[in-house]
């Protein structure tokens, strides 16, 4: 009997301390987390690692190897990486707009995390640990699945730890270690701001503005090249991001004149589109400011130019910021105010669309591939070709996709004894171009150079040649492209050196601008002329080996 009871007090006591230990296990204290989305996922991070919430402005490039890293933020002095976690978890990625960036702080270092939006700060006793993945970064950086206590959604809780050992990912240490929040002292996220991010810059003595939030990045020195899209508002190319991008003049698109700094002192804000950037020149960018939709004061539709291009005008009372018209910025004339220039109409724009399409992939290959993808691009869908069009006696037209660039006139030829309409040998990029006048080679004259003359480069059997015009006129897309009969009469020596039996005509333009003009294709002329050559050298031959 004592021996059954002795088992019976050891089994009571057993039972008694398992029930005290589930009663202490089974009821942890709530955790507190941050909330936020992206990628349509709501994700969040404890408390302890989420350091704040800040305005995603313009990231800024970084020499960083991992893709997930989409820039920096700048954060009090310091350039703080960003990652888009979309990339990580495999996401698909949107184009949609990114308003904040958490800061999350973990063993001393600091890193931004894009957020879509902010949920705010949540708590939840309940936590579903997962498995510890030891051998996949990716998963294991969903640590838990918690529910919360304020409406039972669950939400994948982000292991700080995991984030920070991500391939390549750079960390900066934590310049202020004694902000580090804790669990029990942290200030709730503020999800009712309204606030825009803005990012002021300068054109000139025109101080401009647009939504921050609109900017895929900011380049400090763009270098501008010239070639097949160096047109009306658009100045070239520029190398971003492994893209040859089309760059804008922002204050000629603005119908506000042009910049006139010289091209190396410039500046310029990069803007995504669906099919591809553009970039957008400009003098300085001057700060990037929070601003509240209330701020915007409405234009009259009659005051600018291209009014539907502005959202309105910002007040200097309403823009926190030294820099806006410091002495530093504008000179002793600071604006009364900025143009700010609305971030749905530059998307819609057509002309910034079709410039869109034309990223090709910077090297060797990418000038000749630019004036086929604006080509594709200008009149995608609609199975039209673009024209570029030009002044000879009369206006004309050449596919644009025959150019592998255009170029200025420039005097710097290497004149040759060969006479018209052979100009010279001009030399660009290490490769030399046969510059030839157009103007005598179609009509039998020649055309005095200007200022205002260009060069329609093309590139036949290997070799460049460079058809000089008077002035470039437009880039059109070709609604009907029709044959004329067999050249006759005047048209006899065009018809002979360009060696086509017929001759075709474009329809361009709409309503008042529209016309149809005569289409020379450049390769041909350039095979004709070719041919010439190669014929007169082997008569040159034949009499050698005669005489």
């Amino acid at each position: 009997m004592s021996g059954d009871s002795a088992q019976e007090r050891a089994a009571t006591a057993a039972a008694a301390a398992a029930a005290t230990a589930n009663t202490n296990t089974a009821s942890p204290p709530p955790l507190r987390y941050g909330g936020f989305t992206i990628g349509g996922m709501q994700l969040a991070l404890p408390m302890a690692a989420l350091r704040e919430v800040v305005p995603c402005g313009p990231l800024t490039r970084l020499p960083c190897p991992a893709a997930c890293v989409v820039g920096g933020i700048q954060l009090r002095g310091v350039m703080v990486p960003v990652v888009d976690l979309r990339i990580v978890l495999g996401l698909p990625l949107s184009d949609g707009e990114f308003r904040s960036v958490i800061i999350m702080v973990h063993g001393g270092h600091i890193l931004g995390l894009l957020a879509e939006g902010v949920s705010g700060v949540f708590t939840s006793a309940a936590v579903q640990q997962h498995p510890v993945h030891a051998n996949d970064p990716v998963a294991a950086l969903l640590s838990a699945t918690v529910p919360s206590d304020d409406d039972g959604t669950l939400v994948s809780v982000l292991s700080p730890e995991a984030i920070a050992s991500l391939h390549q990912v750079p960390l900066v240490r934590d310049p202020e270690p004694a902000r580090q929040q804790l669990d029990t002292s942290v200030d709730l996220v503020d999800t009712t701001d309204t606030a825009v991010p803005v990012m002021l810059m300068r054109c000139g003595q025109t101080a401009l503005a647009i939504d921050a939030q609109a900017v895929h990045a900011t380049l400090a020195a763009p270098k501008v090249e010239r070639g097949v899209l160096s047109q009306g508002v658009c100045r070239g190319c520029i190398d971003y991001a492994g893209q040859k991008v089309p760059a804008i003049d922002l204050m000629a698109w603005c119908g506000l004149g042009t910049l006139d700094s010289p091209p190396e002192q410039l500046q310029a804000f990069v803007v995504s589109l669906d099919h591809g950037m553009v970039a957008f020149l400009i003098d300085s960018v001057i700060d990037v400011v929070r601003t509240q939709p209330t701020d915007v004061i409405a234009l009259p539709r009659f005051a600018l130019p291209r009014a539907p291009l502005f959202a309105g005008t910002l007040p200097l009372s309403g823009l926190a910021s030294d820099a806006a018209t410091n002495e530093q910025s504008f000179g002793p004339n600071p604006p009364a105010h900025y143009l700010l220039l609305s971030s749905h109409a530059l998307r819609d724009d057509a002309e910034v669309a079709a410039l869109s399409h034309t990223n090709t992939p910077s090297g060797s290959a990418a000038l000749s591939a630019d004036a086929r993808a604006f080509s594709a691009g200008v009149a995608a869908g609609a199975g039209r070709r673009s024209m570029v069009t030009y002044a000879l006696d009369r206006e004309a037209a050449t596919p644009l996709a025959q150019l592998t660039e255009i170029l200025p006139w420039s005097p710097a030829l290497t004149r040759v004894s060969h006479g018209e309409p052979m100009l010279g040998i001009l030399v660009n990029r290490g490769r030399s171009i046969a510059v030839m006048c157009l103007s005598q080679l179609v009509l039998g004259r020649p055309a005095e150079a200007t200022a205002a003359t260009s060069l329609l480069v093309i590139e036949s059997q290997g070799e460049l040649l460079g058809f000089a015009v008077p002035s470039l006129k437009t880039i059109e897309a070709a609604d009907w492209e029709p044959e004329l009969p067999s050249h006759t009469g005047a048209d006899a020596a065009l018809a002979t050196l360009t060696a086509t039996p017929a001759r075709k005509l474009a329809l361009v333009g709409s309503g008042a601008t529209e016309r149809m003009l005569p289409v020379l294709d450049l390769h041909a002329i350039a095979r004709g002329l070719q041919a010439q050559a190669q014929a007169q050298a082997q008569a040159q031959a034949q009499a050698q080996a005669q005489a």
